[in-house]
C-alpha cells in the first residue's frame, strides 16, 4: 500500500516529522510518502491561509505520480479534502475529522486545542 501525507502547509521540517510519525504507525509493508506544497501558507492561521493551502494541497497531489492508494491530509481543518475526493478515486482523509471522529466513538465528549489565537 502506498499512501501519500500531505502537509498543508509549506515548513518542511513539518513535512519531515509527520513522515516519521506516519510511517511509525503505518502497518508493515506501507509506503508513505511525505508531501510538501511547492507554494501555500507557511502556517495557516486564517481563512485566506486555508483557502490558499486547498489550492496548493490539490495541486501538489494532482501533480504527483500515481499509482497511490489513499491521501491523508495532514493539518488542522480540513484544506480542500471535499476537492480532493472530486479529483481522486482513492480514500481522502482529514487528520482532524478523523481524530474528531475517534473522539466521539470513544466517550460522549471531546475538546480541540489549539495554540493559535
Amino acid at each position: 500500500m502506498r499512501i501519500l501525507v500531505v502537509n498543508v502547509n509549506t515548513t518542511q521540517s513539518i513535512t519531515d516529522a509527520i513522515g516519521k510519525q506516519a510511517a511509525a504507525a503505518a502497518a508493515e509493508g506501507t509506503e508513505i510518502v511525505p508531501l510538501t506544497p511547492a507554494f501555500g501558507a507557511e502556517s495557516v492561521e486564517g481563512n485566506y491561509e486555508s483557502y490558499l493551502a486547498a489550492v496548493a494541497v490539490m495541486e501538489t497531489v494532482r501533480a504527483h505520480p500515481e499509482p497511490f492508494d489513499a491521501v491523508i491530509q495532514a493539518g488542522y481543518g480540513e484544506h480542500g479534502r471535499e476537492g480532493l475526493q472530486e479529483l481522486l478515486d482513492v480514500p481522502v482523509v482529514d487528520i482532524t475529522e478523523a481524530a474528531a471522529s475517534t473522539a466521539q466513538f470513544l466517550g460522549r465528549r471531546y475538546s480541540v486545542v489549539t495554540t493559535l489565537d
